[in-house]
Parts: structure tokens; sequence; C-alpha cells
């Protein structure tokens, strides 16, 4: 059994004014099940990218405006969206307020940028490629 305290955390900084942190990964025992936390500043972006599983998006702070095939979708504390794997999507905070989310999916998810070159970000806890 492991415990990830949100207080010990270690928020890994991306572009677009992003962070995130992994509290259930590969890297801290997790084998089925990935959670991760992540937090954006207003005005942020997410930009294009996509998985190849399904992903869960549930909200807890601030709002989200997901862009899905062309469609806007706001979230707000307590939404919960799933976004199909393989599908394009982006994460923009246009509120005025920071915005939080746990990401919740399969421990095999991969991240893939538009143009399809695979990403493997440190907070996702995978292992790392050779």
């Amino acid at each position: 059994m492991k415990i990830t305290r949100f207080r010990d955390l270690e928020l890994f900084a991306t572009p677009g004014g992003n962070e995130s942190a992994g509290l259930a990964t590969h890297a801290v025992g997790a084998t089925e099940i990935s959670l991760v936390f992540q937090r954006q500043a207003p005005n942020g972006l997410n930009p294009n990218h996509f998985h190849n599983c399904e992903e869960v998006m549930r909200q807890l702070a601030g709002q989200s405006t997901v862009s899905i095939d062309g469609e806007e979708i706001m979230l707000v504390p307590g939404d919960t969206l799933i976004v199909p794997a393989n599908t394009l999507h982006s994460i923009r905070n246009l509120g005025t307020q920071t915005s939080e989310w746990l990401i919740i999916s399969r421990q095999e998810v991969r991240f893939f940028k538009e143009d399809k070159s695979e990403l493997r970000p440190i907070w996702a806890g995978q292992p790392q490629a050779a």
C-alpha cells in the first residue's frame, strides 16, 4: 500500500502555464491506473494532443475549456469529461483563476503531439525510453 500526500507533491512545470504531478503512476507503484494532478494558470494552454486510450478529466477548481473536434466544452468544478482514445484535444484556461483537474487513464497511456510524435512527460511517471 502506498499513500501520496498532496502537500508533498513535486509539480513539474511545462510550457503554456501548466504544472503536473503523478499521484498514482508507475513511478509510485501503481500497476493498472494512472492518476495525474494538473494545474493551469489563467490564459494557459495545453496544446492539441491525443492518447492511445481513453482518459477521464475531473475538474477540481477554476474552469477549463476543452476543444474536441471543433467543439468547445467548458468544465467547472465537479464536472467530468471522458475523452475517447485517439481524439485530438486541447485544454485552455480562459478564466481569471488557476484551473485544477485530475486525469484518470490506464497505466499504459501514451501521449502524442498533433504531428503524431510521442511525448514522454516525466510527471506521467512512466518508464523513460532508453
